[in-house]
């Protein structure tokens, strides 16, 4: 039997048509359009500016209708309608006589003050036209859960979107839903002239869920029908209905199992008890011995803690002993207490005597009286022996020690080492400490200890200090008059002068020109500031720079009085400023006829990385800052750590230290990183990127430089390639300066 259905067929243009419709082809924002903003814009009732809606159209006769805000005005124009709309709007409903209507078209863009949107209409037409059609409807079937399997007339059939659906004759058709954690759904539906058919199928739980705990103790492995799912405690919240066997695995612990019964849409709590498979120990024995059981070090002096049942081989063991050792049978359940037997120790001798005697015996750091002396009772093994005595080399080897036996030892104690003193030319005086030996060069023994050693050449001297140590052998000391020789004293200078200026000038060391890359190179890592920047390469001549910064007591035998706040002949001179430092540099050239200046930054930083010598560290001599510098960490009563606070820096006393003490950088120069910041001739300004050969600054400014760091500052400040300034003018108890020549 045939019947006659509609079809709504939609159409753009036809003369015959007998309803119409109306959609949005698209709604877009006209971010460089200002109509809403200019002369033709208009404000709501709130004074503020109204969005424009410019909806494109060729159709005439809409009615538009708001949302609660409310329309201002609309105006119609050539090809399109624009719509006043108060900031905010969210809705418009479009109606039309023939063409139907919009409802409730949601914008889907924030509606702004001011702002100007496109809205484009489709208008459609619709043609009613009359088909014959065959007698089927479609069977729509929706399972919950969505992916069920879904059988219609025994045909499996697959859904998108948790939804399947088939076109169907009309008449009884057969469905099932199958799930396998759910009981299966199954039945038949008629399709018929009503329309399509729809079913929601919920499938019932065929699936519980499941607690298991293990007692006396939690984490406890979990296996469910033989596969492992996890530790005690557990939570299964789908478990299929029916019976499981539950197995609960523990260290040290036998396993526990139960058969537990799972019904639909239930909880089962389930509780295992395990039983103990060990004993508690307790061993105890001697403090320094080790405690072994079945060879695996369980700790020293004692132990406690849970074995398994069954024997055992206890060992107590220490070194150069006997070890004890017996065998322990352990019972599950057990707790008790052992205590262990002592190792026995090996004994030999040493027979030590030492030319000269009464030298100090340690064996392994631990005194053992003066040598001559028999030893005995000494434990077996390898030890490291040292004899020391007051003016003799520290003696040190291994020594084995047997058991039973007397090791005879015999040491010949060394009292200094030989050394060679000369000068650049043979026949200067030689003195050390204050006594004259001879003249360069000369070949002499010296004690172990500190010397002064003091080469005289007519008029001029120049002198070190040279510390003899027990490593090494011969050695060679050479001493150089170098600017010495050029020294013209003037006919006011004192005999005090003389002395301490003479140390001065035979401190200053050779500084060969070259290359190199001035500025933050990599090695200066993230520390670098962008006063740092750029790197560019500068090009030195030859200069003299002073070894150590200038002292205190040199300070004082050109100006006649000292600004330092830590007061010390040897200790730098600090809150000088850039002004007082030439003020001294004008009188010390007075004295002496030599012309010394402040270094300029170029000479200072190539100087700080070791001029050709340069292992391109970041401090001064090393990577390690307390290898080669003073800075608040490490100069006062202890070592400090963290952030960087004044209060910590005043209650640890830091201040600076006697110049020389660290070690010096590649070129002999001591104390360029930490201390006290330096003054450079330099005004303070920004690099060039362009090659310069001995640059001297910018050439004007207000403010001066100053480099090093300090013994006040962090570590960053004393690397070599950073920079600071202040006024010529001013002072600070951490601010000094070296020279150059």
């Amino acid at each position: 039997m045939m019947k006659i259905l509609l079809f709504v067929l939609l159409l753009l243009s036809s003369d015959w048509v007998e309803a119409q419709q109306l959609s949005v082809q698209s709604f877009q924002k006209l971010e460089n359009d200002l109509s809403a903003r200019g002369s033709e814009g208009r404000t709501d009732q709130n004074g503020d500016r109204c969005a424009i809606i410019k909806v494109v159209t060729n159709e005439k006769g809409f009615v538009f209708e708001p949302d609660a805000l409310g329309l201002v005005g609309s105006v119609q124009k050539t090809g399109e309608i624009w719509l006043y709309v108060p900031y905010g709007a969210k809705r418009l409903t479009i109606k039309h006589d023939q063409l139907g209507v919009l409802r409730n078209y949601t914008y889907p863009e924030r509606i702004e003050k001011a702002g100007v949107y496109e809205l484009v209409l489709i208008t459609g037409r619709v043609e009613t036209v009359v088909h014959e059609t065959v007698d089927m409807d479609y069977l729509v079937i929706r399972p919950d859960p969505a992916e069920a399997q879904v059988y219609i007339d025994e045909v499996y059939e697959s859904g998108t979107g948790g939804v399947v659906q088939k076109f169907v004759p009309w008449g009884k058709h057969t469905y099932r839903v199958e799930h396998p954690l759910y009981h299966t759904e199954a039945g038949q539906v008629e399709v018929g002239s009503s329309g399509k058919k729809e079913l929601a199928i919920k499938l019932r739980p065929a699936f519980g869920s499941i607690e298991i705990s293990s007692l006396p103790e939690s984490g406890a492995e979990v296996y469910i029908d033989g596969e492992r799912v996890g530790v005690a405690p557990y939570r299964g919240d789908r478990l299929k209905s029916g019976e499981h066997r539950i197995r609960v695995l523990q260290a040290m612990y036998q396993p526990s199992e139960k058969v537990v019964t799972v019904r639909d849409n239930e909880r089962s709590v389930v509780s295992l008890e395990l039983r103990p498979n060990f004993g508690v120990l307790t061993f105890t024995s001697d403090p320094s011995s080790e405690i072994w059981v079945n060879n695996e070090l369980k700790g020293q002096g004692s132990w406690s803690g849970r074995l398994n049942a069954g024997s055992y081989l206890l060992e107590v063991r220490r070194e150069h002993h006997r070890s004890f050792r017996q065998t322990l049978t352990v019972e599950a359940g057990e707790n008790r207490t052992v205590a262990l037997g002592n190792p026995v120790p090996i004994y030999g001798m040493l027979n030590i005597t030492s030319t000269p005697g009464d030298a100090l015996i340690r064996l392994n750091g631990i005194e053992y009286g003066r040598t001559p002396a028999l030893l005995k009772d000494i434990l077996i093994g390898t030890y490291t022996l040292e004899l020391s005595k007051e003016g003799y080399a520290r003696e040190s080897g291994e020594i084995t020690i047997e058991e039973g036996k007397v090791l005879p030892v015999n040491i010949e104690m060394r009292s200094g080492r030989t050394y060679t003193i000369q000068t650049d030319r043979s026949g200067d005086s030689i003195y050390i400490d204050g006594k004259r030996v001879g003249v360069s060069p000369q070949k002499l023994e010296l004690s172990y200890g500190i010397h002064t050693i003091r080469v005289e050449r007519g008029e001029q001297h120049t002198e070190k200090q040279l510390e003899v140590t027990e490593t090494g052998r011969e050695s060679v000391v050479t001493l150089g008059f170098g600017l010495l020789l050029q020294i013209r004293w003037s006919s006011s200078v004192t005999p005090k002068q003389k002395e301490i200026l003479s140390r001065l000038v035979g401190n200053m060391v050779k500084v060969d020109g070259g290359r190199f890359q001035m500025g933050g190179t990599s090695e200066q890592g993230s520390d670098v500031n962008g006063d740092e920047k750029p790197v560019h390469e500068v090009i030195l001549s030859d200069y003299y720079m002073g070894k150590y910064e200038v002292r205190q007591s040199e300070w004082e035998a050109v100006m006649g009085s000292n600004p330092s706040s830590d007061k010390g002949g040897d200790l730098p001179v600090e809150r000088v400023s850039w002004e007082d430092c030439h003020e001294f540099i004008r009188r010390l050239n007075i004295l002496t006829g030599l012309s010394f200046k402040l270094p300029t930054e170029a000479q200072w930083e190539y100087a700080a990385r070791g001029g050709k010598l340069s292992k391109e560290y970041k401090y001064s001599g090393s990577n390690d800052l307390n290898e080669v510098g003073w800075y608040w960490e490490n100069s006062g009563y202890k070592v400090l750590t963290g952030k960087w606070k004044m209060e910590e820096v005043d209650r640890n006393h830091c201040r600076t230290h006697l110049v020389g003490q660290k070690q010096p950088n590649e070129l002999g120069l001591y104390d360029m990183s930490g201390n006290v910041f330096e003054w450079c001739e330099d005004w303070y300004g920004d690099y060039s990127s362009d090659s310069q050969s001995d640059p001297i600054g910018t050439v004007s400014g207000s403010l001066r430089v100053f480099r090093g760091g300090s013994w006040y500052g962090d570590a960053r400040f004393c690397r070599v390639s950073y920079r600071n300034f202040n006024t010529p003018g001013d002072r600070n108890y951490y601010l000094g300066l070296r020279l150059v020549f």
